[in-house]
């Protein structure tokens, strides 16, 4: 038990340096871009973008998690599946380029094509950095994935900074999504070194099954995440869904901050005790009760100080995206938690399990935004998605309980009960007060500064009355014994 614990804080404190590292990055150069592009510029990208991660999705073929969870893989095989992953690639790649005038002709705007053109190579380079990437992570290596993700968003930043200075409005967008690409591709290259050599597809009936139906979970997952950016932007227009898009990105990164260091050490750490689920089940107790801390913290966050970070963050251009944000806040802490599910039905080998939670996830989300939609109305869409994320959880939950572990969804949360009380509570009073919150004095700085210091006493208050507090304590404490030693 205390070795699984062990292996996974290590993989997760260098994943938090390289992502808080990363994120910091990509702040400064969202910063730079959202001061000197407009939100339509953001809006148009947006559209073609989706188009770009279906592709990338539907290329993947869900051959990344296989090639971690199957350490048995020949380097033959690794080689078949390294030029499958080139070839398909390719094949996604120029069927986006040579799709730009279809796209202009749908939502009426030339500049499409460009767009296009430019995203087809950075479909083509996202897959072929699949299996080279898997590689990394299927031998633990998360301190050079980390070097090579804060390299890429470096380089890709600079680039975007110094395009859009120049005048390049929306293009400076796809230089910076593309370079990120290009960087990430050669350095995974350099690093893993996978083999090419007599490629062979043979003998990989058991990798299939299980890739099968996690590209059908990424499918599903595609289609219920980026359903909503096509469809307002071609029913209320790009600006709105320039508003939107900007708000629920920056919405995402707290939910990055905590649980993208997290989820690319589950699966290699928990794999390997893939035959205990009991091990494993103990042990994310532990994590859950870690990310409900941090999810509560920053959704807390977002809910009260969503003017000033809208502001701070995009500039004063950007006010009508405050509400949209703060609806959107709601849901970091579900999302937080809820986004580690998927990492443990692959080391439990309980894909076909996550596909059939992809598939109602896909109904909820779906009707939610189709509804939105039709009001028209972006704040009650807001809303709705709010609600669904919560439904989804629901059912995400149960089904990984009884499916994965064999115990119940009471049973899996039972040891953050009153830390979610708690955080129901605050969540409450946060949007309830947003109006008085709203029409605070000062200039962004103090009002965020003093929202942050009642906020945060307000929480670190709760998690002392809960026990989190003890608990965080003594998860601390032994890691600094650990390294110590």
């Amino acid at each position: 038990m205390s070795e699984i614990n062990r292996n996974l804080r290590r993989s997760v404190s260098i994943n938090m340096v390289g992502r808080y590292s990363n994120i910091g990055i990509q702040l400064v150069v969202t910063a730079l871009l959202a001061r000197t592009l407009t939100p339509q510029d953001f809006g148009l990208m947006a559209v073609v973008s989706v188009i770009a991660v279906f592709l990338s999705f539907v290329s993947e073929m869900g051959l990344g998690p296989a090639i971690i969870q199957f350490e048995g893989l020949e380097s033959r095989q690794l080689a078949g599946l390294f030029w499958m992953t080139v070839a398909v690639g390719t094949t996604a790649g120029l069927v986006l380029a040579f799709s730009g005038p279809l796209i202009a002709s749908v939502y009426a705007k030339g500049v499409y094509v460009q767009i296009a053109h430019g995203l087809g190579l950075n479909v083509a380079l996202s897959c072929w950095a699949i299996v080279p990437l898997a590689l990394l992570r299927r031998r633990q290596r998360f301190s050079t994935i980390a070097g090579i993700e804060i390299g890429s968003a470096g380089l890709s930043g600079a680039c975007a900074v110094y395009s859009a200075l120049r005048g390049s409005g929306v293009e400076a967008l796809v230089v910076k999504s593309t370079a990120n690409a290009l960087s990430m591709f050669v350095l995974c290259m350099v690093w893993a070194r996978p083999p090419m050599i007599s490629p062979s597809v043979r003998g990989m009936k058991h990798v299939m099954s299980y890739s099968a139906y996690q590209f059908m979970f990424n499918l599903v997952n595609y289609f219920t995440r980026n359903l909503d950016k096509l469809l307002i932007g071609k029913f209320l227009g790009s600006a709105q869904l320039g508003l939107y898009d900007m708000s629920y990105r920056l919405m995402l990164m707290p939910v990055a901050n905590l649980t993208h260091v997290v989820t690319p050490a589950i699966q290699p750490v928990y794999a390997a005790h893939g035959n205990n689920s009991d091990i494993i089940f103990l042990s994310y107790q532990k994590l859950i009760r870690v990310l409900l801390i941090g999810g509560g913290l920053m959704g807390l966050v977002g809910i009260t100080c969503s003017p000033e970070i809208i502001t701070l963050a995009y500039g004063a251009k950007w006010v009508r995206a405050i509400p949209v944000f703060s609806i959107l806040s709601v849901s970091i802490v579900v999302q937080v938690v809820l986004s580690s599910t998927g990492s443990v039905f692959q080391a439990l080998g309980k894909t076909k399990e996550l596909f059939k939670c992809g598939m109602f996830s896909t109904t909820t989300t779906v009707t939610a935004i189709g509804f939105g939609v039709y009001t028209a109305d972006l704040l009650l869409l807001s809303w709705l998605l709010v609600l669904s994320f919560f439904v989804n959880a629901l059912q995400g939950f149960h089904m990984l309980a009884r499916e994965g572990f064999g115990r119940s969804v009471v049973e899996l949360f039972r040891p953050a009960g009153w830390l979610i009380l708690g955080i129901v509570i605050l969540g409450g009073i946060a949007i309830a007060a947003q109006d008085y919150l709203y029409s605070l004095p000062g200039n962004a700085f103090v009002r965020l500064a003093t929202k942050l210091l009642v906020v945060g006493t307000m929480y670190f208050g709760l998690i002392f009355v809960t026990g989190d507090a003890a608990f965080l304590r003594r998860a601390l404490a032994v890691r600094t014994r650990r390294v110590a030693i």
